[in-house]
């Protein structure tokens, strides 16, 4: 054996040992689509780096600056995975080490809670949007599961504000006081992007959740489960499990709904209300998404015009159509009993980053093309 060989031999040796006894590890990220991807996050399990403690974790660009990191605990009182931000252009790739460090604090750009000083509300948002569901402190006046939306123009949380001065009297969240406001009308329909039962004629709207439970709260991800347990259709009783996730930087919220019950197939349709006056629709089964774009109107003490407002969905599977019914713009799947649907729903507006109808397509056009191309995520150790 010549001495080439046996420092070759002990230098591989030693290299394997040190990955295998490692507390860093190198993650590639790889953006293979046409589209920019700004801030979008990257999950990863904590499985994969259990030498590290979770406490402790930090993740660094290529240029040794840290990234902000949230941890995941999925409502479960130890964390399970972790994510942070990325920017990468069409085509690009980036390396990021994951190691022990001390972490830097991070801004909280996401928050969601249940709002029982306003009648079980559950209110979201992030530093783009905000969102609500109606709970059952409000069952006398029928609500819907559909979604609401507060218009934001500002990148700070405000839920807990507005609520807060709402409630005092101080402030109705129905004007705008220079951050936006709450001018979207749910009525009984699936507003903003909420999801329903479809028999080919009627999309069947249901009633206010029954139970939450948070899963995480921010700083770059929040999320949360509603469970319904009455969704009637065609005779039937179902029961449903809506999660939603919203990030920061994003304006559609992930949804994944699941319906169990006496009935092994159905057709579900996520829609978007339409209102009493019609505006522009953009949608077609083949383009995996649809985006609404309206006049608002402020329903305070004065109704004033208040700009564009757009709501949108997005779709990761194939539609079986999309149709114009029962007020709403949808689009329309088979689901087959048990099985998770997802697809992306959300709002923006026009004092909120999308000046023209056209912006709000276009996000949503590059929004699919993200979602059906998710960045290529490797752990090199």
């Amino acid at each position: 054996m010549t001495n080439l060989f046996k420092k070759t031999l002990l230098a591989i040796t030693t290299a394997l040992m040190m990955a295998s006894c490692s507390n860093l590890a190198e993650v590639s990220v790889f953006n293979n689509s046409e589209v920019d991807r700004q801030g979008e996050l990257v999950e990863l399990c904590l499985c994969s780096f259990k030498r590290i403690d979770p406490a402790k974790l930090v993740v660094v660009d290529s240029s040794g600056n840290q990234m902000p990191v949230q941890l995941l605990y999925r409502g479960g009182e130890e964390p399970e995975a972790f994510v942070f931000p990325v920017n990468l252009k069409a085509g690009e790739k980036a390396l990021f080490t994951v190691k022990e460090g001390e972490p830097n604090a991070v801004v909280n750009k996401t928050f969601a809670r249940q709002v029982p000083e306003r009648k079980d509300d559950v209110a979201w948002e992030n530093d783009r949007i905000a969102f609500r569901a109606y709970g059952p402190a409000l069952a006398n006046e029928n609500p819907s599961n559909g979604f609401d939306v507060w218009y934001k123009r500002t990148d700070e949380l405000i839920v807990d504000k507005w609520y807060k001065n709402d409630l005092a009297g101080v402030a109705s969240y129905h004007d705008d006081h220079g951050e936006g406001l709450d001018c979207y009308k749910v009525a009984h329909t699936l507003g903003a992007g909420a999801i329903a039962p479809f028999d080919g004629d009627s999309i069947w709207v249901f009633g206010h959740y029954d139970r939450f439970k948070l899963l995480d709260r921010g700083p770059l991800r929040s999320s949360f489960m509603l469970y319904y347990d009455e969704v009637p259709y065609l005779g039937h009783t179902l029961k449903a499990e809506i999660q939603v996730t919203l990030d920061a930087g994003s304006n559609l919220n992930e949804i994944c709904a699941r319906f169990i019950g006496d009935t092994t197939q159905l057709k579900l349709a996520a829609g978007l209300f339409l209102h009493d006056t019609v505006g522009v629709i953009n949608g077609h089964a083949e383009r995996g998404y649809i985006g609404y774009a309206e006049n608002t109107l402020s329903q305070g003490k004065v109704a004033a015009y208040q700009g564009r407002g757009y709501t949108g969905l997005v779709f990761v599977n194939r539609l079986a159509e999309v149709v114009q019914v029962n007020n709403h713009i949808a689009g329309v799947s088979f689901y087959a009993q048990g099985e998770v649907f997802r697809y992306f729903a959300g709002a923006g507006w026009e004092k909120g980053g999308f000046p023209t109808d056209q912006d709000w397509f276009a996000y949503l056009a590059n929004q699919y093309k993200a979602k059906i191309n998710p960045l290529d995520v490797k752990i090199l150790k």
